[in-house]
């Protein structure tokens, strides 16, 4: 029986409509990743979907927030999410798009 498939690697990263907002990077398997399936807590992944809602509800306004404070708020919470996201999947690399560090984070301190 094979097993099923499982990513190497993630991006967080939003995401434009309901797919779960964290990237696979797999040449075969390019897109959004199903956290639920992968075995991510449901509470984790209510809270990137919220974000990422956060993210979509900017389209009115070209996707511009309407301050610097609330763009680095909503920056700092993904970020921080994306830790909880790695480790609760300790076996794929996560790393995070929004802050400019293409680095995965494990060779990153923590928030």
């Amino acid at each position: 029986m094979e097993e099923p498939y499982r990513p190497v690697a993630l991006r967080v990263m939003a995401e434009w409509g309901e797919q779960d907002p964290a990237w696979d990077s797999d040449p075969d398997h390019v897109g959004p990743a199903e956290l639920t399936s992968l075995g991510v807590s449901a509470e984790l992944v209510e809270q990137l979907r919220a974000r990422n809602e956060r993210f979509n509800a900017l389209g009115w306004s070209d996707y511009r927030w309407s301050d610097e404070e609330q763009e680095r708020a909503w920056q700092d919470e993904g970020l921080r999410l994306a830790y909880r996201l790695q480790n609760e999947l300790t076996d794929v690399e996560i790393s995070y798009h929004h802050d400019g560090d293409d680095r995965p984070l494990r060779q990153r301190r923590g928030p």
